[in-house]
């Protein structure tokens, strides 16, 4: 059982690890798609109360928030990324703390704040 998580989790790292040394400026859209995805499905195992796949969720979204994060430190004219993608990691903390203590509400609490920083980074870098 452990040996698809380990290689999901092996994935994930080889794709921020690629994209952290990508010669493009802008963020990969497959890497924003999947922090789309795997928050869907965030929300969904959260509503469903099944911790395993809830931790699982939040610990993938934290690796691919540190990808992000390093996208927007080697970008100072881009301030608001930084500290946006700043907050989604300490969210995605805090989510698996929450999942841990099976704080399912406040799980879900921080999920939607998570929903919402994702939005605000949207409305200032949007991709055309």
């Amino acid at each position: 059982m452990r040996k698809p998580s380990a290689l999901i989790s092996l994935s994930v790292l080889s794709l921020a690890i690629g994209l952290v040394h990508a010669a493009d400026a802008a963020l990969d859209m497959d890497l924003m798609q999947n922090v789309e995805d795997v928050n869907k499905s965030l929300a969904s195992n959260i509503a469903l109360r099944d911790a395993g796949a809830s931790a699982k969720d939040a610990e993938e979204l934290h690796t691919l928030f540190q990808t992000v994060e390093k996208h927007y430190l080697a970008k100072p004219e881009a301030p608001d990324g930084l500290a946006l993608s700043r907050k989604s990691l300490q969210l995605t903390e805090k989510i698996q703390q929450q999942v841990g203590a099976q704080d399912f509400g406040g799980a879900s609490g921080s999920a939607t704040e998570l929903s919402r920083t994702c939005r605000a980074c949207h409305t200032f870098y949007k991709q055309s």
